[in-house]
């Protein structure tokens, strides 16, 4: 945790100690102070939290024998507490956080990686919309190349029947 701390600003590190408080698996699991400083961080009501948390340790408790409940990983818990939305808003509002935060961060520096190599001389020029697309096409590469652009062609040529030039 000290190396942490020297690399990353506080608030980096306040998300990453409490996203791992939110983890099962961790012996920090559901730590008042940890999960209270992420719920400061996105704008929680930290009281409500405070009282999710404490109501969510109990009942993981008492279900901790049972083979149903058995919790690996954050996802688990979110998957847990999905039934009880309405009781355990907060504390699933920060679970659903937690989950896409490190999707969001990869999808960042992917991006931002993928318009360094489609940004070139040529494509200056071109306006900010085709150049967002060509970003997502170049990032969704393994997607893109298995579309059938045949039949997008189809389906467009039938919506649009309009759109065709004729040359005779």
């Amino acid at each position: 945790m000290c190396e942490m701390d020297r690399r990353f600003s506080k608030n980096s590190c306040t998300i990453m100690k409490g996203v791992h408080a939110l983890h099962p698996k961790c012996s920090q699991f559901l730590q008042d102070n940890l999960v209270l400083d992420l719920g400061k961080m996105y704008g929680c009501d930290c009281e409500d939290l405070s009282h999710e948390l404490h109501q969510a340790r109990n009942i993981l408790k008492r279900k901790s024998h049972s083979k149903d409940t058995q919790l690996s990983s954050i996802v688990d818990l979110t998957l847990f507490l999905e039934p009880h939305q309405e009781v355990f808003h907060e504390l699933f509002r920060l679970c659903k956080i937690a989950v896409a935060l490190p999707v969001s961060s990869a999808a960042c520096e992917r991006s931002f990686s993928a318009l360094k190599l489609i940004k070139n001389h040529l494509r200056t020029t071109m306006g900010d919309s085709r150049l967002s697309h060509l970003g997502v096409l170049s990032i969704e590469s393994r997607r893109a190349k298995t579309l059938d652009l045949d039949e997008f062609i189809k389906v467009f040529a039938r919506q649009h029947k309009n759109r065709q030039i004729n040359l005779l």
